[in-house]
């Protein structure tokens, strides 16, 4: 018996010698409009040959027109088109997904830059050595490792594949995101791109609003202000409450002024428990970290710019690290009984730095009770209190 079916298929604008389709296996092709059309394609077969036309049909889903805001949903660390970009289309296909692997939709974004078409894909969820990008052509050069500026810290490496053939150029940079998991492919076809620096392009697209906890509140002064971001110490102070505190410190590792700022301050001396450390990095006033003690028996301190913390069954001390500018544990000393463990372990560092070698800490229970007794000979931090 015959069957028949109907593919319907998204017609679309693409670059020429670009993939065209979802997935893969899928034709190039290059229309005049970008308006999405409904193709009928009939196909008869008989018996097996239907069977098989059917999951063939069934493979040929097209690619859905979505807004820039969906993409994001889609993946969490997306790409933006890149600035003086028209934005053509943004897209997904939801036929390479697979949700019991935890792998979402292919995303892609079509833009013109500089009278040029580039297709930039993402899928997140994809292995490292997924073919994304779904370009066939023989490499001139290539895969070469380059660094991407703006991804991954400044430092994301990518590989660099050019082809030069009859009809011209074809450049590709593909990157992959450890931390999330997200392949990318970003592809330009051109007749010369002989001096042109597609790298340059990715840098342009990384977009820090797109990372998974940009502007989420990370402490409690940031959550009552709805700010992520302070111009400056006097600024954090503005927004604090009556019964809140700061205070200045000062930390081995950096000759700036850290803002302690704390949540609740103990009237009877005015210190604290708990308290996040402002200090400025690369001219911008950051959150370095939060550090905590245990109620107002264990208070924060502070002695020859070592921060005390820590509670009756811990021990950490904190410095500035020489790496990154960042609060850096130098003393970390456990008795087991919070993670259930009962036993005594934990390090220790003279050096601000993750080069500079930490010694586990070896000493018995007499030991460690002294760490704790010295450590409230330090003098606690004094907060000036909101009124």
């Amino acid at each position: 018996m015959k069957r028949k079916f109907v593919v319907l298929t998204t017609v679309l604008t693409l670059t020429a010698g670009m993939i065209a389709g979802c997935g893969a296996a899928e034709e190039n092709v290059q229309t005049e409009t970008a308006q999405t059309e409904a193709v009928q394609e009939e196909i008869t077969a008989t018996g097996d040959e239907a069977e098989k036309t059917e999951e063939a049909v069934g493979k040929a889903i097209p690619w859905v027109l979505i807004t820039e805001e969906e993409a994001k949903e889609i993946c969490l660390r997306l790409f933006k088109a890149p600035e003086g970009a028209q934005v053509q289309d943004w897209l997904k296909c939801e036929a390479l997904a697979d949700p019991d692997k935890g792998v979402g939709p292919l995303v892609q974004l079509s833009f013109a830059l500089d009278g040029m078409d580039f297709t930039a894909r993402a899928q997140q969820g994809a292995s490292e050595g997924a073919d994304i990008a779904g370009n066939y052509f023989e490499w001139t050069v290539g895969p070469e490792d380059v660094t991407l500026a703006n991804w991954g810290g400044d430092n994301m490496p990518a590989k660099f594949y050019r082809s030069i053939n009859d009809t011209g150029y074809v450049d590709m940079l593909t990157w992959y995101d450890m931390e999330i998991g997200i392949s990318y492919s970003l592809s330009v076809a051109e007749k010369d791109l002989d001096g042109f620096d597609i790298q340059a392009v990715a840098d342009q697209m990384y977009n820090a609003e797109n990372e998974p906890y940009a502007n989420m509140a990370e402490d409690f002064v940031q959550e009552q202000s709805g700010k992520t971001s302070f111009d400056s110490y006097d600024d954090i102070i503005s927004a604090l409450t009556t019964g809140q505190g700061y205070a200045y410190i000062k930390l081995y590792g950096s000759d700036e002024e850290l803002l302690a700022v704390t949540d609740l301050v103990f009237e009877a001396d005015h210190t604290a428990y708990e308290a996040s450390i402002y200090g400025i990095l690369d001219g911008k006033v950051t959150l370095l970290s939060v550090v905590s003690g245990a109620g107002s028996a264990y208070p924060l301190r502070l002695e020859d710019g070592i921060l005390y913390a820590g509670s009756n069954h811990s021990y950490e001390t904190y410095f500035i690290s020489a790496d990154f500018g960042g609060l850096m544990m130098k003393d970390y000393i456990t008795d087991g009984v919070d993670t259930g463990s009962n036993e005594l372990s934990g390090f220790t560092r003279q050096d601000n730095t993750f080069d500079g070698e930490s010694t586990d800490f070896t000493g018995g229970q007499e030991e460690f009770e002294k760490l704790l007794s010295e450590r409230e000979n330090k003098k606690a931090i004094e907060f000036t209190v909101i009124e």
